[in-house]
């Protein structure tokens, strides 16, 4: 017997399974099987083999489960990301009749419709923001000046970085802004310092009791037509 043939049942009497023995020798499996046709080994030895085999298949299918996982994952990202490109050019330049309908049905959801004699607004989404000062400046004609803000912000949020942002997202001046509202909502008491809102919350308002009724008139239309 050579020394090939010795080390393959020098391993397998060790308890090695055959893929173990030609990962370590770097033989083919018909090899191994080869030199191992007439080898008995122990029932207890044959039972271990067999359990440390279905468990290395075990993890095996878990590893093939994860990626394949993954790979599903990726290419139904991939397919949502084509879709939502597709539809996004179905969106052409909006027209000043879009703009007050979108704008105006964003006030419904979000402003303060109750209040009379100003307009209220407030979202932490820079680009609803973005839309609704579109809506404000285009559709409303409100001069800049007559637009108020303030920063609502949780504690550990630096004010000068949020004011920042704010102020290059609205385009208004800092000299726009009152002074910030510092809270804590009931969400960050229950569950602790983690902080989803990195700029915090920005509420817009804007004196006038001509302006407030027009886009509660323009919802009391789109309501109508429903």
């Amino acid at each position: 017997m050579n020394e090939k043939g010795k080390a393959i049942i020098f391993l397998r009497k060790k308890g090695k399974t055959y893929g173990e023995i030609k990962h370590i020798l770097k033989l083919p499996k018909s090899t191994i099987a080869w030199w191992l046709r007439g080898v008995k080994i122990s029932k207890s030895l044959e039972k271990i083999i067999l359990e440390r085999s279905r468990k290395k298949w075990r993890k095996n299918i878990i590893t093939y489960n994860k990626i394949n996982s993954q790979v599903r994952a990726e290419k139904a990202r991939l397919q949502r990301e084509k879709t939502e490109e597709k539809a996004s050019r179905e969106i052409s330049t909006l027209s000043n009749k879009d703009l007050k309908l979108i704008g105006s049905a964003l006030y419904w959801a979000e402003g303060n419709i109750r209040n009379r004699y100003r307009l209220q607004f407030a979202n932490s989404n820079p680009l609803i923001i973005k839309l609704i000062m579109r809506f404000f400046h285009e559709i409303c004609n409100i001069p800049i000046f007559k637009i108020k803000a303030r920063i609502h912000i949780y504690p550990g949020l630096k004010y000068k970085k949020a004011l920042n942002f704010w102020s290059k997202i609205t385009k208004l001046s800092q000299n726009n802004f009152y002074s910030p509202q510092i809270q804590i909502s009931k969400a960050s008491k229950r569950l602790g310092p983690r902080n989803t809102l990195p700029y915090g919350t920005m509420h817009l308002t804007i004196m006038g009791t001509e302006i407030a009724s027009r886009v509660k008139g323009w919802i009391k239309g789109i309501s109508e037509r429903t």
